[in-house]
């Protein structure tokens, strides 16, 4: 029976925060006494992965001690494992691109990032039947106001996703940046010809963008919307948070 898969892509060097005087890597800055790193990687559920890949800059081992750090938060319960990269990459889709030779193809893949924090009582259920997830799940959550910042997915009627777009509004269902293939080849098909053709959208190798030749193939792919969203993108997002009253 194939497994699942869980891909953290935390590769980039979080330029907004250095210069804003923060000196160690963004997924290492606290909010709210956690760090980034578990805000997001603890939104997903974890128990059901067989395996969970953190893609990241072989210098965050070498000055940070990555690998004890992701140790210390996640314990010896979890499988994980740690893929160094020597410079980031041209996008997401990119450096999750790497894990091609160590997840099954017929394995389930998730991606994820180190800076966003969700809570959904559906995500684990939906992922764990074959009926409810289709080719995929993808995160979303509801924006009423005009801000293209986000990606974005278009449903039909029967609820399954008919477009995604980057940074480009087409709906009012903005994505949280959590994405899954049924089959981790899909993914890794779509990203190769997405590179390959250099189908960039604002210079990036995104994943949302490359859920649009699948549909056209014939795969189905399910929203799960979320029940609270919290974005810690930028040094204004995690002041923004810490002044958040206490539950």
């Amino acid at each position: 029976m194939p497994g699942l898969c869980f891909a953290v892509a935390m590769a980039g060097r979080g330029l907004r925060f250095s210069r804003a005087g923060f000196t160690v890597p963004k997924y290492m800055i606290e909010a709210g006494g956690r760090t980034l790193f578990e805000r997001s990687v603890l939104s997903l559920p974890l128990d059901l992965a067989d395996k969970t890949y953190f893609l990241a800059l072989r210098e965050h081992e070498r000055d940070f001690g990555l690998s004890s750090f992701i140790a210390g938060k996640l314990g010896g319960a979890r499988p994980w494992e740690l893929v160094l990269l020597d410079g980031p990459t041209r996008g997401q889709a990119e450096t999750v691109l790497k894990l091609r030779g160590l997840v099954p193809p017929d394995s389930g893949l998730g991606i994820y990032n180190i800076d966003t924090a969700f809570r959904s009582a559906t995500l684990a259920a939906r992922l764990a039947d074959p009926a409810a997830r289709r080719d995929g799940v993808i995160g979303a959550f509801r924006l009423e106001a005009e801000d293209p910042k986000w990606s974005f997915a278009r449903t039909g009627p029967d609820g399954l996703v008919t477009e995604t777009a980057e940074k480009r509004q087409i709906s009012r269902q903005a994505l949280t940046g959590f994405y899954h293939f049924s089959r981790a080849e899909d993914f890794f098909s779509a990203a190769e010809r997405a590179v390959g053709a250099g189908a960039t959208s604002g210079g990036e190798y995104y994943v949302a963008p490359l859920y649009n030749g699948l549909i056209a193939a014939g795969k189905e792919f399910v929203l799960d919307q979320v029940d609270e969203l919290v974005p810690l993108g930028t040094p204004e997002d995690v002041a923004a948070f810490g002044r958040r009253p206490a539950p």
